[in-house]
């Protein structure tokens, strides 16, 4: 357990650290953006992303996940993904191309033919690097899986604020998103030792896919519940709303889109690794979760109190709109956020049908009822329904996780609500004293300055308050002391 702990560390540390230089970085891309750019820019995007992502999700097919679970002929299954992603996501953006109008003339936009096109050859791009960062993160080799990732991010930001000021528009944010894939898909083979064989095997891919099959179908249908939203806002509303909408929706889900995925990424490999033994797989997920929770909690409740400072200061008057989505889609991320490692947990406990079975009842809640809640308060409306939903499914999620790993409701009780009532009373005083403040001095550092008080402040409690975050505290220091030696001594430094 000991060297799964250390190889868990490590990853998560990795992980960490590019997620949050490359979040970080997209943050203040996006700010910059939206200075820059209209909201009605961002809406084509997201229309675009939202066209791209229905077939991306018949591309990979659930290979990826299959073969981090797969323990057998891993070269054979690994070589015979290769072949099939690289197809298919040709094929899919040839598909792309051709349905570029169609998309454009659904949204009543024909601006938006030429954006789906070049957006789409991600697709295809993306094919390359797919194999290899699998097999990185199934072999916990997270430092070289993170690296190129990173600086393809960056680069990609780069570029994108750099046409933005060029007056380049929307095609700022397509540029900086090609060019990202394109640098991935070239530096990861840096970094990765393993190389194709043009190998294809029937016989692996049919056992991949009675695997896969499950999450695959789950994925679609969580695609469709995170995007039907964006679908009926841009059809019923505009390219505005739309935009106002995803600003929201991506500043409300940074626990979820990102805090979680770091977590996810390693947790998937490691609960593989111990999925025939109850115990260790129960300790390992709840450790899993007090990490995510430990995060999470404060970022969505600071996220909630500070919404309308923080839009107005950062993105201006013209963003006012996104204010109550982004408090009420906090919510959302919250739950989401938690939810993910019970994913993984059905994966692990071969369950993964009941990814499908929960996918498929938040759909037909959203479907039900998203139409009524446009209608009732337009983009209001839709984040007060997703953040209902988030919550139920999140219940739910719970109840199955313990049908596996033979838990209790109580053991959820117990850690979450010190981190609940720690993380409110943080966030009230540190925007009270942003408030005695605020007049005096100039708000671009009074928010960060106080929001950053409030974190510390519920970090010292809980350090305080619990000692497995205190010993967390100490292996946290010592694995990043062991990463960094690890680097020094890739680079041929030396040690004393």
């Amino acid at each position: 357990m000991a060297s799964l702990k250390r190889e868990v560390g490590i990853g998560l540390l990795w992980v960490a650290f590019a997620t949050v230089g490359m979040k970080g970085i997209a943050l203040l891309r996006k700010l910059i953006l939206a200075r820059w750019l209209a909201p009605n820019d961002f809406g084509l995007v997201a229309y675009a992303s939202l066209a791209i992502g229905v077939l991306q999700l018949f591309k990979e097919l659930g290979f990826g996940t299959a073969l981090i679970y797969r323990r057998d002929d891993v070269d054979e299954a690994a070589n015979t993904i290769f072949i099939a992603v690289l197809v298919s996501g040709c094929a899919l953006y040839g598909l792309a191309w051709l349905l570029a109008p169609v998309v454009a003339d659904f949204f009543h936009n024909p601006a938006l033919v030429a954006i789906l096109r070049v957006l789409a050859s991600t697709m295809a791009i993306s094919g390359i690097s797919q194999v290899p960062l699998v097999l990185l993160a199934k072999g916990m080799g997270f430092r070289n899986k993170v690296i190129p990732e990173l600086i393809a991010g960056v680069a990609g930001s780069g570029l994108s604020i750099y046409l933005a000021y060029n007056w380049f528009g929307v095609w700022s944010i397509v540029w900086g998103q090609v060019a990202t894939t394109v640098l991935t898909a070239i530096l990861v083979w840096f970094f990765c030792p393993w190389r194709p064989k043009w190998q294809f095997s029937w016989r692996v891919a049919r056992e991949l896919w009675d695997y896969a099959r499950h999450i695959i179908g789950s994925q679609i249908l969580v695609f469709f519940i995170t995007n039907i939203d964006d679908a009926f806002i841009g059809r019923l509303r505009g390219d505005a709303a739309l935009g106002t909408y995803g600003l929201a929706y991506d500043l409300s889900n940074l626990p979820a889109t990102h805090l979680s995925r770091i977590v996810g990424q390693v947790t998937f490999p490691a609960f593989s690794k111990v999925q025939n033994d109850l115990v260790r797989l129960r300790k390992a997920f709840f450790q899993s979760v007090k990490y995510v929770s430990l995060a999470a909690f404060p970022i969505a409740i600071i996220t909630l109190v500070y919404a309308k400072p923080f839009i107005i200061v950062s993105y201006g008057k013209k963003w006012t709109p996104a204010i109550l989505p982004l408090q009420l889609l906090a919510v959302y991320g919250l739950a989401r956020s938690i939810a993910v490692n019970m994913g993984n947990v059905f994966k692990v406990g071969n369950k993964p049908k009941w990814l499908l079975y929960i996918a498929s009842w938040r759909l037909a809640m959203m479907a039900l009822f998203l139409y009524p809640a446009i209608q009732w308060k337009g983009v209001v409306g839709v984040a007060a329904l997703s953040a209902v939903v988030a919550v139920i499914d999140f219940c739910i999620s719970i109840y199955l996780t313990n049908r596996v790993l033979h838990a209790s409701w109580r053991r959820y009780a117990k850690l979450f609500l010190p981190m609940l009532v720690t993380a409110v009373i943080s966030a009230l005083i540190g925007h009270q004293i942003y408030t005695w403040i605020g007049l005096r001095i100039h708000p671009f550092i009074t928010i960060p300055g106080t929001g950053g008080l409030a974190l510390l402040l519920y970090g010292s409690v809980m350090y305080f308050y619990d000692p497995e975050i205190r010993a967390l505290m100490a292996d946290v220091i010592r694995i990043g002391l062991e990463a960094f030696h690890q680097w020094k001594t890739a680079r041929g430094g030396s040690s004393v």
